[in-house]
């Protein structure tokens, strides 16, 4: 009988201690969150009692040039962890700080999901497809990651930059994106472009877009070189000529049938340009430098200059790129 009673009370003490390490470990993690006076906390039993997905994706360290993955992970969307706080706006972006004090923001555009994706090889293919994970399980990372973020779709295995997966999230602030801009691109399909992920595309040394010059005579006689991208490679973004990869694509057979791009300013002006003259037209140019330097205030961050038929469509501050008539 004692035998009996000191078995069932080690059974018992062990399921407590069981039930009290399972508590504890869903309540391990704690992040802060919050926009202006507006705070919250989420904890591990939080995230878990919240809508959740469960998710796969792969990440490319551009470092060491290798795509390590998929994992598989189970996160809720950033999007309802901010509604927290009230959300997130244009203009704002996210300080993430990690355990250790690491940080980093995220933009408006790339906590939307509008991240540079790569295929297995890590070129690049496209944006968007992605949706910002605050992941707090896994089967790659252990409690000491966790949670971390993780940009992934919930239909299928995307490859995102790994310098974008923070772990061991201990904080999250929404905060004026001060140093960042983005452009919205809208066509067939629809994007925001955003500083990083231009730059990421644009300006890396392993870019596959072509850089284009061109010379300009300024109001003062002066002329300046400018350096950009073709109108027609982000163009090419959004008319709906995707590769069987995902990879951009300029669709020809629309652009014959004929449509208007439109290029708009922060200040609303804009100036409208036909497909035939878009089309492959490397001489048309959406400039993010001039004379080597960023554009200047007023002008920036992008300006469209070239071989323009009038000053006029030399718009400046460029907002939005615009696909109509199609």
């Amino acid at each position: 009988m004692k035998n009996r009673i000191r078995v069932l009370f080690v059974t018992v003490v062990l399921a407590c201690l069981i039930c009290a390490a399972t508590s504890w470990a869903e309540d391990d993690w704690r992040i802060e969150i919050s926009s202006g006076a507006a705070r919250a906390v989420l904890t591990g039993t939080d995230a878990a009692a919240m809508e959740s997905a469960a998710v796969s994706a792969a990440m490319f360290r551009s470092s060491v040039g290798r795509v390590e993955g998929p994992f598989s992970y189970a996160g809720v969307s950033m999007v309802d962890v901010l509604k927290t706080v009230g959300g997130i706006a244009p203009g704002q972006a996210i300080r993430v700080t990690a355990r250790d004090g690491y940080e980093m923001v995220y933009s408006y555009a790339q906590v939307m999901g509008n991240a540079l994706t790569f295929d297995r090889e890590g070129k690049a293919l496209r944006v968007g497809r992605a949706e910002m994970f605050l992941a707090y399980e896994s089967d790659r990372d252990g409690a000491e990651k966790l949670p971390r973020i993780v940009l992934a779709s919930r239909g299928e295995v995307i490859i995102t930059k790994g310098h974008l997966w923070s772990k061991s999230v201990a904080k999250i602030e929404v905060v004026t994106d001060e140093g960042g801009w983005q452009i919205s691109l809208d066509g067939i399909e629809r994007t925001l472009l955003d500083r990083s992920t231009f730059e990421s595309m644009f300006l890396c040394s392993r870019t596959t877009y072509p850089v284009a010059f061109c010379i300009v005579t300024e109001k003062d006689g002066s002329k300046s070189q400018y350096q950009g991208i073709p109108l027609w490679i982000l163009v090419s973004m959004i008319d709906g000529g995707d590769g069987p990869d995902g990879r951009y694509e300029f669709n020809d057979d629309m652009a014959e049938k004929g449509y208007t791009v439109r290029i708009v300013s922060r200040d609303g002006f804009s100036a409208e340009l036909g497909s035939e003259l878009v089309a492959r037209n490397n001489d048309i140019v959406v400039a993010y430098s001039r004379n080597g330097n960023d554009l200047p205030e007023g002008d920036g961050p992008l300006r469209l200059v070239g071989d323009l038929p009038s000053k006029k469509h030399s718009v400046k501050a460029i907002a939005a790129i615009q696909i109509i008539g199609k």
